[in-house]
């Protein structure tokens, strides 16, 4: 009796073993990588839910269903590409369009750190540090924040030209 349900066992795993083996095989044969990938994950879905029978013969429909994906993915990519050639060097000006370039800021508390760069508090909460090591003016009450090139920021006063590079930090 032991003997017979081993017997049977094997002969089970090498119809399953059989079927997978064909199924690899068909996967295989597949010159596309994509569409091949594609083949290759139905097949492990298909065999984790235990419906290896009827894979094989579904087996062609997989196949198509991997050439119809592969064929919306590469279309997607391709878009994706063009619209990255179509904006190519106008990013920055996208986004200067959208936004101020300067603002009026209202001083809550500043004070000097280290090395003598200055730390400046808004009355917005937000908080900015100086970055370079210029010298600069606190004569006045009318101040700004400039965007500059490469994403850099300006902290100036009004009347004056005199300006400090700053960074935000809160």
């Amino acid at each position: 009796m032991h003997k017979l349900f081993i017997g049977m066992a094997t002969i089970a795993f090498s119809a399953t073993s059989f079927a997978q083996q064909s199924g690899l095989e068909a996967c295989a044969e597949i010159e596309d990588s994509l569409e091949r990938l594609v083949c290759y994950d139905n097949l492990a879905k298909k065999e984790q839910s235990g419906e290896q029978q009827r894979q094989d013969r579904e087996l062609p429909e997989q196949a198509r269903k991997g050439k119809q994906k592969a064929a919306e993915m590469r279309e997607k990519a391709q878009e994706r590409r063009e619209q990255a050639n179509e904006r190519f060097g106008f990013e920055h000006k996208e986004r200067a369009d959208t936004e101020d370039e300067r603002i009026s800021v209202t001083l809550a508390d500043r004070e000097e750190g280290p090395y003598g760069k200055w730390r400046i508090t808004l009355t917005n909460g937000q908080v900015w540090k100086q970055t370079d090591s210029g010298y600069f003016s606190w004569d006045g009450d009318s101040y700004y924040i400039e965007r500059g090139a490469l994403n850099s920021f300006f902290f100036g006063r009004e009347g004056s030209n005199r300006r400090m590079r700053v960074q935000r930090v809160k």
